[in-house]
């Protein structure tokens, strides 16, 4: 019973304390930083899979009704510009995010985490995972939001370099109805 005391009172004492202010705020990288080129890397991605000659999958799931069908090339195509277009490396956008990078050592990955330190950009959040040995990407993941007509859409677009991708969104309009979509794209490795 002592202890559960002790446990609140200093509780208490923490929560009483004096505010103290701190310049936590995420800051930008510096102008210096180098991004990762994702906009490269997926036109890369574009040009050479349809190459490759894979069988290209589309799974597409919306308020619980799925479908499937063999993905065209320029369907392919359409879909990859969306993670083309979310790219923040150049100089104009690049300032409005803070880069860090750590090593994963169960992943055996480079993670560059970018996070936006402004609240108005649509690209909220990156995490590219690069191979330890061959630094080429083995995933992506884009975090986004943004207003559309009465509502907002929350985007996350995953790439995983040797299996395929998804867009998964979420559609919440202003009366709190929200519709969720998921589309997967797979290919033969």
């Amino acid at each position: 019973m002592k202890q559960l005391a002790v446990i609140l009172m200093s509780y208490w004492l923490l929560a009483c304390g004096e505010s103290v202010q701190t310049n936590n705020q995420l800051q930008p990288s510096p102008d210096s930083t180098q991004f990762y080129p994702t906009a490269s890397f997926f036109e890369n991605q574009m040009t050479v899979l349809p190459t490759m000659k894979k069988n290209m999958l589309v799974f597409h799931t919306k308020d619980g009704k799925k479908d499937s069908t063999q993905l065209s090339i320029p369907a392919f195509q359409e879909l990859v510009k969306e993670f083309i277009a979310k790219d923040i490396s150049d100089a104009t956008t690049k300032k409005h995010y803070r880069e860090t990078i750590f090593q994963d050592a169960a992943t055996n990955s480079y993670t560059l985490s970018y996070t936006a330190v402004d609240t108005t950009v649509t690209v909220k959040g990156m995490e590219v995972l690069l191979d330890e040995q061959t630094n080429q990407v083995k995933r992506v993941f884009i975090r986004s939001v943004y207003r559309k007509g009465n509502g907002s859409i929350m985007e996350q677009h995953n790439w995983n370099t040797a299996k395929g991708f998804q867009i998964i969104r979420s559609f919440t309009n202003e009366q709190g109805y929200t519709m969720n979509e998921l589309t997967e794209v797979q290919w033969e490795e």
